[in-house]
């Protein structure tokens, strides 16, 4: 018995090698954007302070003409969003655009900033431009490392890739799990390679449960890469511009679900598809299905309401669809969950580092 457990033991170990060096750059990577990302929208807001900071006019011009004039400018697109309303009268609209790619490796998504005033558009550009949007460069840079399709799927292999590691991991240091959760595991400094070897079995213990969950909501959103089917590029057509008015029907919604709150509104460039409005039901408690979990679907001829989809009534897998992301993002609690995510999302990046010196050591040995 003992001898299997040895076996499984060296097989793991090696496999955590080799894994972790084959991977390491992207853990290194993915924990340094993903921890940067966690205050996305607050960074976002106080470095751009011309889109969010408008001085107000006397009338808004309504979302419907905004929506007209965006999608004329913007030809060739496969799904237009009303991505974020004004948080308030000095807050601009954002629009995002998702575009037909002419390759596989093509960006395919695109912001526009418009002022609610004067209809000028403040901001435009695609996420695979470094500037003047950082950010949102950085948040593709993230789940598709630049590359497009190929980029997602490797992404999700990654993902696939890191909770092996952390799996052989779990078998390697098993023996000092609990030790390190009470704090008894000490560091060993009497050497370099000594104290590198603590520090990675101490925060490779207690970062564990906090990586698989990263890591598997990572895989779990992008999983659909792996079939061929999304491998199809869209085919090239003029838009199509819904007859409804946008602002009508998020006044029919507020009207007749009092206490719901519209957040972003999807609207079909194609034919045959539905309008629909997502935002917050007043029903809802959980906190991983705030935002814009809930739906409204209205026709788009008529603007009528078609029917509403209520999150919490939901079955389980439609439900964890939205939490994967809330878990992942870390966009379900306060600064203080925000802060620990940001910390828990470096120790990828310290564990490949760590690891990989530590290789080094016993290879030089």
């Amino acid at each position: 018995m003992m001898d299997w457990k040895k076996r499984i033991t060296k097989i793991s170990f090696k496999l955590h090698g080799w894994l972790g060096l084959a991977a390491g750059l992207f853990f290194l990577l993915y924990g340094l954007s993903g921890s940067l990302l966690v205050f996305r929208h607050e960074l976002d807001r106080y470095f751009n302070p011309e889109l969010h900071r408008l001085v107000p006019g006397e009338k808004k011009i309504p979302a419907d003409e905004l929506y007209r004039m965006v999608l004329h400018s913007h030809p060739n697109l496969k799904k237009l969003v009303l991505h974020d309303f004004p948080r308030d009268r000095y807050d601009s609209y954002e629009f995002m655009l998702y575009k037909r790619q002419q390759k596989v490796t093509d960006n395919y998504l695109y912001y526009v900033f418009v002022d609610p005033y004067s209809g000028k558009i403040l901001r435009e550009g695609g996420y695979d431009q470094f500037s003047p949007s950082f950010l949102r460069w950085l948040y593709t840079l993230h789940y598709s490392l630049q590359l497009g399709i190929p980029g997602m799927l490797l992404s999700g292999i990654i993902g696939l890739v890191m909770l092996l590691s952390l799996f052989t991991g779990a078998i390697i240091y098993r023996k000092h799990f609990w030790k390190a959760l009470r704090f008894k595991a000490g560091l060993n400094f009497k050497s370099y390679s000594t104290g590198i070897s603590s520090l990675h079995r101490i925060v490779g213990v207690w970062a564990l449960l906090f990586n698989i969950i990263l890591f598997f909501t990572g895989f779990w959103m992008l999983r659909e890469y792996f079939s061929p089917s999304m491998w199809s590029l869209p085919k090239q057509q003029a838009n199509y511009e819904v007859p409804a008015n946008i602002d009508s029907l998020v006044a029919r919604a507020c009207k007749n679900i009092p206490g719901f709150v519209p957040i972003a509104v999807n609207i079909p460039t194609v034919k045959g598809a539905d309008i629909l409005l997502r935002g917050h039901m007043p029903q809802t408690t959980n906190v991983l299905l705030q935002g814009k979990a809930s739906g409204i679907t209205f026709d788009v001829q008529t603007g009528e309401m078609k029917g509403k989809t209520v999150i919490d009534e939901q079955g389980l897998s439609d439900r964890f669809e939205y939490m994967a992301y809330e878990l992942h993002a870390g966009a379900f609690g306060g600064d203080i969950l925000k802060w620990i995510y940001v910390i828990f999302g470096l120790t990828p990046g310290f564990l490949s580092v760590s690891g990989a010196l530590l290789w080094l050591k016993r290879k030089k040995r």
